[in-house]
């Protein structure tokens, strides 16, 4: 359940909240239709990386979880603390 969660959270923050697919694309000036596989795909990343926080030892997976978990966290409320202003 770490790895699953850690992989999960790591996903969500790379491509939803710092968008770095999006970064990469726009510095390679790719059109907004190619496609960046695996990295712009949150189930496709997720997968990926999960397969490589299971050959990882489990304080890095902790270490990922709670830093990835607090940013995905962040965003959250501060979504739903600007929704009720």
């Amino acid at each position: 359940m770490l790895i699953i969660s850690a992989s999960l959270l790591f996903s969500f923050y790379f491509i939803h909240i710092a968008k770095i697919p999006a970064a990469i694309k726009t510095k390679l000036k790719f059109k907004a239709y190619h496609r960046l596989k695996p990295f712009d795909c949150f189930s496709c990343l997720s997968v990926w990386v999960a397969v490589i926080f299971y050959f990882l030892p489990n304080f890095v997976n902790l270490f990922i979880l709670n830093i990835f978990g607090a940013g995905c966290i962040a965003n959250f409320a501060a979504y739903i603390l600007n929704r009720y202003k």
